[in-house]
């Protein structure tokens, strides 16, 4: 199949989350095969501790990863003169840059430009956020959901590393594109639609996919494949199309079947999904197999900028959530688990049904009812989530777990207890005309 004109852009999937592995990041950056390296660290779970560190000092509140990340990806990067893009940055991006410039320098790599994208938050102008609920409890942070545009100018400014703090996943992928596509909205919606694609690293390349019958047939990968995983890099156009692939000999899965399900992971309308630089529309969207591990993408359209950027807002209420766990094995393990179960429901019988949950992990933790299939297991753990008012109930909870232990039913053991706050998120919408962003340089 003839090419659709030359590529404007290689970018390759270095992380997916926040704990995502290092080496396939370095790999790509290593390889010469890519121009970029986005790695995409972090979810609104990261983003709250991340807040709380930085009101505790200044200089903090990016992700603790970001130097064990880093220490070998920025002399791989250096070598061949691929760039990175990340949202290492979480909630102080101006500190990650600094921080990334002073690793630079140590690491004998000077004269790197890093610049740091600033103006996600914005809880400066949380009365103008149209919150989808009241806001109840203690409004912690507010970040909005930036696009694409500022990180491609920081790279068309000659940026070797760009970090931001809350951007669009896809956002980060499609910046290094974005000043090399044709004019219009028809081209930047290719870009993002990559940036879907490549944001979640590994998942894109059968780490999250089970062919039919792939324990029979042999077609599924192994668990060396699996450890050695190949993450995705795309070849993009000018028009917005995209060739996706991995390196060349990486293990991989990577055909039309899991790039239509990344395409649809986390879209609730594939004819209207909002992101910060377009809403798009995936209806016309083809993949198309041009080589083993190589599909080329068509076909994104653009419905126009939308109206509003969304804003995570995160909420403190008071009190406590106590998770706890209790195993049970061996003769009869699922009859002792049930019961196991039922006698916490009768000694927290004072809970109001809504702030707790009591279930069988391998029965009926995630499908509910019914899932059991095949045998009796022999192993099962029971499972207790409760919304406490404070301290003292979620040591309830938690001796209640401790008591079965000798008071039965018998074999209980393997305890697991953890108490955390309570964190909600809140969704909101803010005009974007007033989030208002940032360029910071440093340099090593």
């Amino acid at each position: 199949m003839a090419s659709p004109g030359p590529i404007i852009c290689r970018v390759g999937a270095g992380a997916g989350f926040a704990g995502d592995r290092i080496d396939p990041a370095v790999a790509l950056a290593a390889s010469g095969q890519v121009d970029s390296v986005a790695l995409e660290c972090l979810a609104e779970r990261t983003l709250v501790p991340a807040i709380k560190a930085r009101s505790d000092n200044p200089q903090a509140g990016h992700d603790p990863r970001l130097r064990r990340r880093l220490m070998p990806l920025l002399p791989a990067a250096a070598g061949t003169g691929c760039r990175i893009v990340s949202n290492l940055g979480a909630a102080n991006p101006r500190a990650a840059g600094e921080a990334i410039a002073r690793l630079a320098k140590d690491l004998g790599l000077p004269g790197r430009r890093v610049a740091a994208v600033v103006g996600d938050d914005v809880m400066h102008l949380r009365e103008q956020v149209q919150w989808v609920r009241p806001v109840q409890g203690r409004l912690i942070g507010a970040h909005a959901y930036l696009g694409s545009a500022p990180m491609a100018e920081a790279l068309d400014a000659g940026a070797d590393v760009v970090v931001t703090g809350r951007v669009a996943d896809s956002a980060l992928f499609a910046a290094p594109a974005r000043g090399h596509l044709q004019p219009g909205e028809a081209a930047l919606a290719g870009a993002v639609a990559v940036g879907h694609l490549l944001e979640c690293g590994g998942q894109l390349t059968g780490g999250n996919y089970e062919p039919a019958g792939a324990t029979q047939t042999g077609a599924g990968l192994s668990a060396a494949d699996f450890a050695a995983l190949g993450y995705p890099l795309a070849h993009v156009y000018a028009d917005g199309s995209a060739d996706i692939t991995v390196l060349d000999g990486a293990p991989a899965l990577l055909d039309a079947v899991t790039c239509t399900l990344q395409l649809l992971y986390e879209v609730h309308d594939p004819s209207r999904y909002a992101t910060p630089d377009l809403v798009l529309d995936f209806t016309g969207i083809r993949f198309e197999q041009i080589g083993r591990n190589k599909v080329r993408m068509t076909g994104a359209r653009s419905l126009g900028p939308p109206p509003t950027l969304k804003v995570a807002g995160f909420l403190e209420l008071p009190g406590f959530i106590a998770d706890c766990e209790i195993g049970f094995a061996g003769t009869r393990a699922l009859d002792r688990a049930r019961r196991a179960a039922d006698t916490l429901r009768l000694r927290l019988a004072a809970w109001a049904p809504e702030d707790l949950v009591i279930d069988l992990v391998g029965i009926d933790s995630v499908l509910r009812a019914g899932s059991m299939a095949g045998g009796v297991p022999a192993e099962l753990r029971v499972h207790v989530s409760a919304r406490c008012a404070d301290a003292e109930m979620a040591q309830v909870v938690e001796d209640e777990i401790y008591a079965l232990t000798l008071s039965g039913p018998a074999g209980g053991c393997s305890v697991r207890s953890e108490r955390r706050n309570r964190i909600e998120v809140l969704d909101g919408f803010i005009a974007p005309g007033l989030v208002r962003t940032e360029l910071v340089w440093s340099h090593s």
